[in-house]
């Protein structure tokens, strides 16, 4: 599965090629103009970046033609190497633009159809912005999803597609619903945008596994899904601390997480979890509930704060160059996923079972790590997690014994409600492939499923599809810095190293900060009012 940080690198690679010299001056300065704070609140423009690699800036006033699938407004063109070759009305059609990018709040049912190309950069203090002392600490995230719609927001039970912070990188990600207990043949998630993003949403189901009493259902990081019927508890946990036991014994939320060294962002920790033996040789597989810290989120608003008013670009080259689609993992690698080893008592040695990572700083994880069969002789089924200090929140872990590995059933949504009425056209996108539900900050959108009449209980996931773009918070770009991005790119170590300091100052109070910048569904100004 691709990731944040992977994704990251990939913009990483397109600044140490876009150097300034290949755009000529004029380029450059009116680019810098609009991205002025008083251009900002005063001046509206519509940045289109064409899949051929030409640029068009459409000032202060544009429209946008639904019926010939186009905008069109006074303003340049610029061509792949940035000379100004015409100036005047200019027609774009939408089809052949990468990525837009924009001032402008886009609330019009026209300009929404440009909405999901475009990057939006907006003064903060407009959108009620608590977060500008801490700007690395906004609250950030692709669509929630609560099994109760009035929930807290701590206690989201799903993030969807967190990694697909563009269209190039659109993908499928699989949630655990494990607080989901159907009491009827009807079961309902409310998708929310919390944010200050779009989020295009192409496609939610649920994942269904018939259980009988007692039995519940895992999936691995490979998304294979495992009906297990007995669990065995943690007997003793170990982390540097000392004794941990009591915050992995049970998923209460009550997590166990250690601060970053300050010293090096890439050191790891260790710790080790002992299980009574359960005295025969049944398949075993490891359940372990976890999430990230905000680790990740200071990387990914620190490397937008570094591409400034160039992001548009580097978006845009993300989109039309298919190598560099993927990128590089440099960070990724330095950083590393959750390693779960298993202790060999023969042999004197432990054994990488599988490595989980997950995106996102909110909603838990419920993931399951199948067992090797290594020898387990002795008292105790010994296994060891490797993981980077500072990155990740952990909340419980057990064995449970497979029964057989199961195919699920693929449910789609039976009934869509926006603003408690029943919304045909956001049911429509959702089932129809290619066409996306558009998302913006703000939004609340109700889905009901219809299980199967008669049938046995079900344990459920959320299979959701789709991609989100981060708008641009006005203050990241005072932060511009193209040789700190080169650093992230070609010596990911030394930056994690070097960026230890200024990542502990944010660490003490980014959580709150976090949190208190969220968007209100209920009360936001924007768009659902």
């Amino acid at each position: 599965m691709k990731n944040l940080l992977y994704t990251c690198l990939a913009f990483l690679f397109i600044a140490a090629c876009v150097a300034p010299r290949n755009f000529r001056a004029n380029y450059r300065d009116v680019n810098a103009l609009m991205h002025q704070q008083d251009s900002l609140q005063t001046r509206l423009f519509l940045k289109a970046h064409l899949k051929n690699g030409d640029v068009c800036i459409l000032n202060d006033t544009w429209k946008v033609d639904t019926v010939q699938n186009s905008v069109s407004g006074n303003g340049s063109r610029y061509d792949f190497n940035r000379h100004l070759v015409e100036t005047g009305i200019l027609t774009v059609s939408i089809d052949s633009v990468a990525i837009f990018e924009t001032n402008k709040m886009l609330d019009d049912k026209e300009e929404v159809r440009i909405a999901a190309v475009s990057i939006i950069t907006m003064m903060d203090l407009t959108l009620g912005i608590i977060c500008i002392s801490t700007p690395k600490a906004c609250y950030g995230s692709c669509p929630t999803f609560y099994i109760h719609e009035n929930a807290l927001f701590h206690y989201a039970d799903a993030e969807g597609f967190s990694n697909a912070i563009s269209p190039a990188l659109e993908y499928a990600d699989v949630d655990a619903l494990y607080h989901a207990w159907p009491a009827s043949d009807t079961f309902s998630l409310t998708m929310k945008n919390e944010a200050l993003e779009t989020h295009c949403v192409e496609d939610v189901h649920l994942l269904a596994v018939p259980v009988q009493p007692g039995e519940k259902v895992y999936q691995s990081p490979d998304n294979r899904f495992y009906r297990c019927d007995r669990l065995y508890p943690l007997s003793k946990a170990t982390g540097p601390e000392g004794n941990i036991t009591s915050l992995l014994a049970t998923a209460d939320l009550s997590e166990r997480f250690s601060l970053s060294d300050p010293q090096n962002l890439r050191s790891k920790e260790e710790i080790l979890l002992e299980f009574d033996a359960t005295g025969n040789n049944d398949p075993l597989g490891l359940v372990l509930d976890f999430r990230q810290t905000l680790m990740t989120t200071y990387f990914i608003y620190s490397a937008m704060g570094y591409m400034g008013d160039e992001v548009g670009d580097m978006f845009a080259r993300v989109e039309t160059s298919p190598a560099l689609k993927t990128g590089l993992n440099g960070i990724q690698k330095e950083l590393g996923s959750i390693e779960v080893y298993l202790w060999d008592e023969q042999r004197r040695e432990w054994h990488l079972q599988n490595s989980l990572y997950e995106t996102g700083p909110i909603a838990v994880n419920r993931q399951f790590v199948p067992l090797g069969a290594t020898q387990r002789s002795g008292k105790h089924i010994r296994l060891k997690i490797v993981q980077n200090k500072g990155l990740w929140r952990l909340d419980y872990v057990a064995l449970a014994r497979i029964v057989q590995q199961e195919d699920p059933l693929k449910i789609a949504p039976s009934v869509v409600l926006h603003k408690g009425r029943v919304d045909a056209s956001a049911l429509h996108s959702l089932r129809t492939e290619g066409k996306y539900l558009i998302s913006m900050p703000g939004s609340a959108y109700k889905l009901q499923f219809a299980l199967p009449q008669g049938a046995p209980n079900y344990e459920l996931f959320l299979q959701s599809k789709g991609y989100y773009l981060e708008w641009m918070r006005a203050h990241w770009l005072k932060d511009k810095n193209l040789p700190k991005l080169r650093k992230m790119l070609v010596r990911p170590g030394k930056y994690l190293r070097d960026e230890a300091p200024a990542y502990k100052e944010y660490e003490q109070y980014m959580e709150q900060e976090f949190w208190n910048s969220r968007i209100d569904t209920q009360n936001f100004s924007g768009y659902e009012k």
